[in-house]
Parts: structure tokens; C-alpha cells; sequence
């Protein structure tokens, strides 16, 4: 996919009608980030704030994601943001098989054109997404899996979803805060090792 073509699909989404979610939608959250990274984050779906700004992970969970990264290391600028849905769900809850399915092909189409390393899951529903798994995230975080989605092979490394983050502020050893430090941490390293001066 060259860049006009993603422009093409940044325009689809944002008029996208595939799903009722598109009904109640203020904007679409496309994603953002330079599409020349080895590594994209993938969150579950957009909350209120995104809604409104049309860009993921501003809320209070998104601004606690963006303070850890860039406390490990890894500022939000050198990666690609996006989420499995690109409208928000009612009430902010989990998208439904319907709507992940109607999403699906734009986060492939994401993915084929950025051409990712690594792919940080946020919680439970991209990583049971992109991984194909029932597991839970307290099991899966920090584990480095390899994976082949839609045709395309990347390694995947799951995290805590920020807004379980903020639920469980503590610092202390063995925390999910300090977990999930140590797992960008880990992500970081990775994008250095696949992309000299990353």
C-alpha cells in the first residue's frame, strides 16, 4: 500500500458505516504515529475523549500510557497508535465479534502498509485478537510471542491495559505498573535490535 493509498483508507474510516457503532460515533480514531516504525501499539477501541479528538489514547488512561512510555524510554511519537475498533462502543465496553470483524481489515491494512517488528497489545481484546488466544493478560503480558495474523509475521509483546493501569497506581515491586515498565522497557530494547538508531 503506498501513501496515498492509506490516505484513501484514513478517509474510508472516517466515513466508515460497516457497523452501528458508526451511528452514535463523533469521530473515527484512525490512529497516528509515523508509518515508517518497526513497532505499532494496538488498544481495544476509542473512549470518550478519543471520540471527540479523533486520536487514540488522549483520556486519562492515554495520558498514563504516554507518561510510561515515555518514563521507560519509548515516547508515543516513534510508535504507531491505533486500536482493534476505530469508534467507540457505548458506555466504553468491549467491542462485540461484529464489530471487531467489521474493523479487522483496516487494522490489517494498517499493519501490511507500516510493516511493524513488534506489536504491543493493550489488553485483553487486541491481544486475543491478534494472537487467537482465550488466555487472560495477567498470563500473557511480558511474553514475547511470535505470530503470523492476516499473512503478516511480527513478534507481539502484550501489555496492561492503561486503564487497568490507573485502577492500580502503586509503584512497588512485582506491581502492574512497574510490570508494565519493564515490558515497554523490553519493547524498546527489541525496536533497537531490529532498527539500528531507533
Amino acid at each position: 500500500m503506498n501513501d496515498a493509498a492509506f490516505n484513501e483508507m484514513r478517509k474510508e474510516v472516517e466515513t466508515c458505516a460497516r457497523c452501528p457503532l458508526a451511528a452514535n460515533r463523533t469521530r473515527a480514531v484512525f490512529g497516528e504515529g509515523p508509518e515508517t516504525t518497526s513497532i505499532v501499539l494496538v488498544g481495544e477501541a476509542p473512549g470518550a475523549k478519543e471520540d471527540e479528538s479523533g486520536r487514540p489514547f488522549v483520556g486519562l488512561s492515554g495520558r498514563l500510557l504516554s507518561e510510561l512510555l515515555e518514563e521507560a524510554g519509548l515516547p508515543r511519537e516513534k510508535l504507531f497508535i491505533t486500536n482493534t475498533v476505530k469508534c467507540r462502543p457505548p458506555e466504553n465496553r468491549l467491542p462485540s465479534k461484529t464489530e471487531s470483524a467489521a474493523c479487522r481489515q483496516f487494522l490489517a491494512a494498517q499493519l501490511r502498509h507500516i510493516r511493524p517488528r513488534l506489536v504491543i497489545t493493550a489488553g485483553n481484546a487486541p491481544t486475543r485478537a491478534v494472537l487467537g488466544t482465550k488466555e487472560g493478560i495477567s498470563t500473557l503480558r511480558g511474553r514475547l510471542r511470535s505470530c503470523v495474523w492476516e499473512e503478516m509475521e511480527f513478534s507481539v509483546l502484550p501489555l496492561f491495559h492503561p486503564s487497568y493501569l490507573l485502577r492500580n497506581r502503586g509503584r512497588a515491586e512485582g506491581s502492574p505498573i512497574a510490570l508494565t515498565l519493564a515490558d515497554i522497557r523490553e519493547a524498546l530494547r527489541l525496536a533497537r535490535e531490529f532498527t539500528p538508531g531507533f
